[in-house]
């Protein structure tokens, strides 16, 4: 069979593994579902010892039969997912995940210090918010669980966890490290001396930074004999999942873009130069001397499971809700909605930024609701392209898109119309998973060059833009785009004063 690469993909929702042979083919998958904990106060963690003993069970499944075919082992995680590792490597706490908000003042007492917002984006090369900046989420954790910040031996991520219980060794990569508030994005490959020394973080509990396909260690003979896979397999650190996907989809132009359609929303653009925007959460990209700007919108996705559950919960899954959506008319009735259901990233980087449904009357109901939902987040999406097209004089001839949500015909149907431009959806067998496979078959010296990668991906479906709605839903977009900055200092007068 050839040399077969494993690519782990951890995400809010589920986590995933995916077996490929080394031209990209899909041979076997599995997933299991994730465990994200949430308290009164609105944070947001993960069960790290949960999320490894499910792992390890999905790993023996997942390679019976395989043994000796698997050469690599790679990961892609949802990012950034915060960790603490003891002297034995074992997490002191759960993972906190990117849509906890507890750190915003902490963060803002951080930009302060490098000169508010201007000079964190300056020195920096992101807004400073909780989903871009772990520095304040450290200092939360430092002041509020002394306790727990004693025992700290490492800080890490996600992937740093992984590879830690995978191999015994601790690293993270530069997409991820893009995301600390403790790197200059420019230069992500090293943790700046100045901004450790600002954020009172000890450098000694920081990880090294190695490249997403640096070959971190190889797998344990405890834990390999825990999956039914030898010891000895070469385990890459992986990356940041949008980055994965951008790598396994071969995104290595000026412009290229795809957008990621799950529990976020990300339209990502592959820049040749750190020439970054505020709109925008920027990194690393996978392949050194290029960088990804994300536009980030927090919970797209989620919020059409959200609809389901309260104005569908009688119907199975969301298919069905959207045959009953698609028989509504195109602007939902004057329906607008804001998808700011967890604060947002991009555009806005506003914590306390919230959902909102603007133009109800007594004749609305929750197909048009449910409807505006859609919209709402094809609206956030065609406000990070137009600044995407003024800011880096980007004219892709159509947008490719990957993830859950990309199945849907409505969502698809709805991004082309809105935007104004095709999308196509892809065949990538889980990009994420894809791209973590590929960097761990050159972490095994499989693909002696990032040239080598192959690009298997394949066009499922593609959608061309319907004229005939373009005008309603200009109009539509022209009062969203108003939305926000009206309705701004009351959301900050709710998040300060009521709740």
């Amino acid at each position: 069979m050839g040399p077969l690469l494993l690519g782990i993909d951890a995400g809010t929702s589920n986590v995933k593994a995916s077996i490929y042979d080394t031209k990209g083919k899909l041979i076997k998958c599995a997933s299991v579902e994730s465990t994200i904990l949430k308290s009164d106060e609105g944070h947001m963690e993960m069960d790290l010892n949960v999320l490894m003993f499910n792992l390890k069970r999905l790993l023996k499944e997942i390679t019976f039969g395989y043994k000796d075919d698997i050469k690599a082992i790679g990961f892609s995680v949802t990012s950034p997912t915060l960790v603490l590792l003891d002297k034995k490597l074992n997490p002191i706490r759960p993972g906190v995940i990117y849509l906890d908000n507890r750190s915003s003042e902490e963060v803002s007492k951080y930009a302060e210090m490098l000169g508010g917002r201007e000079g964190y984006f300056s020195k920096i090369g992101n807004n400073p918010s909780p989903s871009t900046c772990t520095v304040g989420l450290l200092n939360w954790l430092k002041r509020e669980e002394p306790e727990s910040w004693e025992r700290v031996y490492k800080i890490g991520y996600l992937n740093t966890f992984l590879a830690a219980k995978l191999t015994g060794e601790v690293a993270v990569d530069p997409t991820i490290a893009s995301l600390s508030g403790l790197v200059n994005i420019g230069n992500p490959y090293c943790w700046d001396e100045e901004l450790v020394k600002i954020s009172g973080i000890n450098p000694d509990i920081l990880p090294d930074i190695k490249p997403s396909f640096h070959k971190v260690g190889v797998l344990q003979e405890k834990i390999a004999k825990k999956i039914g896979l030898p010891a000895g397999i070469p385990v890459s650190i992986g990356s940041a999942d949008t980055a994965a996907a951008s790598f396994a989809l071969g995104l290595k132009q000026h412009g290229d873009v795809f957008e990621s359609m799950g529990t976020s929303g990300v339209l990502t653009f592959c820049l040749t130069k750190p020439k970054f925007d505020k709109a925008f959460m920027n990194r690393s990209h996978v392949i050194p001397g290029l960088w990804l700007a994300h536009g980030a919108m927090s919970t797209t996705g989620a919020a059409i499971e959200w609809a389901k559950d309260i104005f569908f919960s009688q119907l199975e899954d969301i298919s069905d809700m959207e045959r009953i959506v698609l028989n509504t008319n195109p602007g939902s009735s004057g329906i607008i909605f804001l998808p700011y259901l967890s604060g947002e990233r991009s555009p806005v980087f506003d914590p306390k930024a919230c959902g909102v449904f603007f133009g109800l009357n007594l004749e609305t109901n929750k197909k048009d609701m449910a409807r505006a939902i859609y919209e709402g987040s094809a609206y956030g999406v065609k406000q990070l392209y137009l600044i995407a097209q003024n800011r880096w004089n980007v004219a892709p001839e159509f947008i490719r898109c990957v993830g859950g949500v990309c199945r849907s015909s409505l969502a698809l149907q709805l991004r082309s119309d809105i935007l104004n431009i095709p999308y196509k959806s892809m065949e990538a067998g889980n990009a994420a998973a894809l791209g973590a496979a590929f960097m761990a078959g050159m972490a095994a010296n499989i693909y002696k060059d990032i040239d080598e990668i192959p690009n298997p991906n394949k066009f499922l479906k593609s959608v061309c833009p319907n004229s005939e709605n373009m005008d309603i839903y200009d109009k539509c977009f022209s009062i969203y785009q108003k939305l926000y900055p009206s309705l701004k200092p009351l959301m900050h007068e709710k998040a300060d004063n009521i709740f």
